[in-house]
């Protein structure tokens, strides 16, 4: 990326400046103020060029932030260039014509062209998204609002941008919910391209857009019926959450109160659309608050959720359908349902599938011959990630057990990078794999001269067989 980017030594002295204006300005300011003791010129510079700019920009800087509109940065830099700007010609003005009214005019001209100039090539969108500020402290006060301002929401398109702007900032109150739909506004409908209405309040967790949206699908009139209809064909909740690798707490508190607001007042939106949204999460938490409204529907998923929540009858589910195993979960990355129980699920229920004797080991062996389903096991089982690694025993001793094909440079590849701690190769012996194995898969998977990564697989071995006499 930073090969393409291109850069003439003009566009960087122009960036060389923009930094050092602020320091300049300040070191020119000091000057004057300490000139200004003994020379009158330098204290009229200040007094009646610098600080009615200083002045000027501070209002400005008020009155943007205000309106939500430019930011700090993009007011500061534009600021010291003009009036560094207004000082130069002021003291080349006076210098050539001996008039202070004339140089302090034309000086404040200059600098005033030069900050639009600079400010519009900050932020060419400055006024647009000043209107934008503008409207929003209309909408934050509707009942307040101008006249000027209500006649613009009689027009069906700027009411429903103005619903959306709204929906867009979780902490627009409810009034002004209510006021606009009052108006005539519709959060149960599509928008460009963003979905529903609705759909962006969930996305965005605007509960205050939310209690005022619902209470639109109270009733058996036509339009509340309507309004279920369409929340039927597009289903907020089936939409995508953000969520981190593991969900946090804050990020797990939004989404539960977000969808308890939808789901009192319309459970029949729990699908398993939504389900297949949170069971790649791999989150009991999230998963135990869907399921109390109501399970999923799909055998799949059902397994899924059970397991998550730690309910170990679902080993009696597979023993009966044991082909249910190899079928896609609602995952992002598992390629079978089994491969996700090994790497997500209490090892409490995955003891009680093996012990139903029903895995078909040879079905998860990829064309390179690894196992997918033993690599999840031994993920659980690294150093940074590890949460159970009795995983990786039961498993890989379930494999041994069956006599099932196994990869010994799999195995190696699990540890040889591990740092010190790791549980992998404690693991794997406790399952029945011997030292002799182990090193004979590290010799086999790495060369002598790999130097570092063989030292470093030898040293995890180390740590549980001891030095090779």
């Amino acid at each position: 990326m930073l090969s393409s980017i291109s850069l003439t030594w003009f566009d960087v002295l122009k960036i060389l400046v923009l930094i050092a204006s602020p320091y300049i300005l300040g070191a020119v300011i000091l000057f004057l103020v300490i000139r200004s003791l003994t020379y009158s010129d330098s204290r009229k510079i200040l007094l009646w060029l610098v600080l009615p700019q200083i002045l000027v920009t501070l209002i400005l800087w008020w009155g943007l932030n205000f309106y939500e509109a430019g930011t700090t940065f993009s007011i500061l830099l534009p600021a010291c260039i003009t009036i560094l700007g207004g000082i130069v010609v002021y003291a080349l003005l006076f210098n050539a014509l001996q008039s202070t009214v004339a140089g302090l005019a034309i000086g404040h001209l200059v600098a005033l062209a030069l900050f639009f100039g600079v400010f519009n090539s900050f932020n060419p969108n400055l006024f647009t998204e000043v209107q934008t500020g503008r409207d929003m402290h209309q909408l934050r006060d509707i009942a307040q609002s101008s006249k000027a301002f209500n006649r613009q929401l009689e027009d069906t398109e700027f009411r429903q941008d103005m619903l959306v702007e709204a929906v867009d900032r979780p902490d627009m109150p409810e009034a002004t919910f209510r006021g606009l739909l009052a108006r005539g506004a519709n959060p149960f409908q599509t928008y460009a391209f963003n979905g529903s209405i609705f759909s962006t309040a969930v996305e965005h967790h605007n509960l205050n857009a939310l209690r005022v949206f619902i209470e639109q699908l109270d009733g058996d009139n036509e339009q509340a019926e309507n309004n279920r209809a369409f929340l039927l064909k597009n289903n907020p909740l089936e939409q995508h959450f953000y969520f981190s690798v593991t969900p946090t707490e804050e990020q797990k508190q939004q989404y539960k109160t977000t969808v308890k607001v939808i789901l009192d007042k319309m459970p029949e939106l729990l699908s398993d659309g939504v389900y297949a949204r949170i069971l790649p999460e791999a989150n009991a938490e999230l998963i135990q608050f869907l399921w109390g409204y109501h399970p999923p529907e799909k055998s799949v998923y059902r397994i899924q959720a059970e397991a998550m929540l730690g309910m170990v009858i679902v080993a009696d589910k597979i023993a009966a359908t044991p082909e249910i195993l190899k079928e896609k979960p609602a995952a992002e990355y598992s390629k079978s349902l089994w491969e996700y129980l090994v790497q997500y699920t209490p090892r409490p229920v995955l003891q009680a599938i093996l012990e139903r004797n029903v895995v078909q080991w040879a079905d998860y062996k990829d064309k390179d011959g690894n196992n997918p389903v033993l690599e999840a096991a031994i993920g659980r089982a690294g150093k940074y990630n590890s949460d159970d690694p009795q995983v990786l025993t039961i498993v890989m001793r379930d494999i041994l057990e069956h006599s099932a094909p196994w990869s010994p440079s799999q195995l190696a590849h699990g540890f040889y990078t591990d740092e010190e701690g790791s549980h992998v190769v404690s693991a794997l012996h406790s399952a029945g794999i011997t030292c002799t194995q182990l090193r004979e898969a590290l010799s086999n998977f790495l060369k002598e001269d790999d130097g570092y990564l063989m030292r470093n697989g030898t040293q995890r071995i180390g740590e549980v067989c001891g030095a090779k006499k």
